[in-house]
């Protein structure tokens, strides 16, 4: 059962890697803007910023009651924070609760500048440019709700537990509940008597029921009006007083949706994206930054990932995924080239492409027009088949570059891999090494 939800889960969940992510403050300020219910907060860039934020969310939070605490959440765009560590000191955490204001300035400190490593960033961490300092809320229960695209039905999925505070995918699923829907143009065609049910899931008073009504149309509101791939409040909290806040939440934004939604694509905090990442955004090409030492470059999402599978099989490592689409023009094929070029773990590049709408012919002509302004030194492999393969072959031999051309896909991927495997040898071994000319 609970391999069985997990796979439903993230069929649910799944969302573009180049949907836009908001920080957690940017999220909360703009949730606050729908009337949602959010905890006192300030996003601060230094730590004395963070003890004067801190001291007034004590200050104000102790008149209403007999203790006050804030927590302190580094702001960095990866799950995993209050488990991770920072890499230039070792602060263990980016997710503290403090009882002063002058733990607020200390821990503050620890974070901001360092780079926070996390299961989901790897090894190269990502830095941490702001931390947010926000109440702590005091709650009797907490919960778990979301809004998602259901790619599988083609609408929408609310997922509700009525045990959060924890990573859903690992919780219990006899306490998860989803309720699929037509997708709609507004939040007046949601049937109300889905609110009903989460209500009474979640084992709530007819005042809070209320409240969370409230609280879902809002989302849902939100969630249609911004293109969202993804709104995930975890927890929603039930505090001392009886009353619903939303105590963290998640909101993604498909990527597809910038021409509508300039002003929220204004708000991405590009340093925490990889610059790869980032340049080949400029140019449209859908470029996914890897750990590994081969580039590829590739038509087709599908093949892609065939490609870089076949990469492993013969003991390498895609360094990204490429797909340059089917329309691709030189101007891309270069920009592609320079991306990878400038790439210091790429060793070798394999060029995998199935013309039917792109044109071989194209493709190499803008290899050629790389390999001569970049002044490229890094071997490229190119298996080729499809349109105007044969014409794409006499370009080759006339260019002068020494690009490895084979039909064979399989044979393809293990040249790249014995590529950079000599090339890595020659280095190690202070040998100056040229495999393109």
């Amino acid at each position: 059962m609970q391999k069985v939800f997990r796979s439903m889960f993230r069929s649910f969940h799944q969302v573009p890697r180049y949907g836009l992510v908001l920080h957690e403050y940017q999220t909360a300020e703009l949730f606050k803007s729908y009337g949602l219910p959010i905890p006192q907060g300030r996003v601060c860039k230094t730590s004395d910023e963070a003890f004067r934020a801190a001291l007034k969310i004590i200050s104000d939070a102790a008149d209403r009651n007999s203790f006050a605490d804030v927590v302190i959440k580094a702001q960095v765009h990866t799950g995993g924070r209050g488990k991770g560590h920072f890499k230039e000191n070792g602060f263990n955490s980016g997710v503290h609760i403090v009882q002063t204001a002058e733990d607020a300035k200390e821990y503050a400190s620890k974070m901001l500048g360092n780079t926070l490593i996390t299961k989901q960033t790897g090894a190269l961490g990502k830095k941490c440019e702001y931390v947010y300092v926000v109440e702590r809320s005091f709650l009797r229960k907490e919960m778990y709700l979301s809004v998602a695209l259901d790619r599988e039905r083609g609408g929408l999925t609310i997922i509700a537990s009525e045990k959060g505070g924890v990573n859903i995918e690992e919780s219990d699923p006899t306490h998860i509940k989803s309720y699929p829907m037509e997708l709609p143009t507004n939040v007046d065609e949601i049937d109300p008597l889905i609110y009903d049910k989460i209500a009474i899931q979640f084992r709530l008073l007819p005042n809070q029921a209320e409240q969370l009504k409230k609280i879902m149309i809002s989302l849902i509101d939100i969630f249609l009006t911004s293109d969202a791939s993804l709104i995930e409040i975890n927890p929603l909290g039930l505090t001392l007083h009886g009353d619903l806040i939303i105590c963290d939440q998640k909101f993604n934004i498909d990527d597809n949706a910038e021409f509508r939604q300039s002003n929220l694509f204004g708000m991405e905090d590009l340093r925490q994206k990889d610059w790869k990442e980032v340049e080949a955004q400029k140019y449209g090409l859908n470029y996914i930054a890897l750990d590994g030492n081969i580039g590829c470059m590739v038509n087709g999402a599908g093949l892609a990932m065939a490609t870089m599978d076949l990469i492993k099989q013969h003991d390498g490592a895609p360094a990204n995924f490429l797909d340059v689409g089917g329309k691709a023009t030189d101007q891309e094929i270069v920009a592609a080239l320079k991306i990878m070029d400038r790439d210091p773990k790429v060793e070798a590049i394999l060029v995998n492409i199935f013309a039917g709408i792109a044109r071989c012919d194209v493709i190499v002509l803008g290899l050629i027009k790389g390999l001569t302004t970049l002044g490229m030194k890094k071997p490229i492999v190119l298996r080729l088949k499809g349109t105007k393969v044969e014409e794409a072959k006499e370009l080759i031999q006339e260019s002068g570059f020494n690009m490895i051309f084979t039909e064979d896909l399989d044979e393809a991927a293990k040249k790249a891999v014995r590529m950079s495997a000599i090339l890595r040898l020659a280095r190690e071994a202070n040998l100056n090494v040229n495999l393109t000319s």
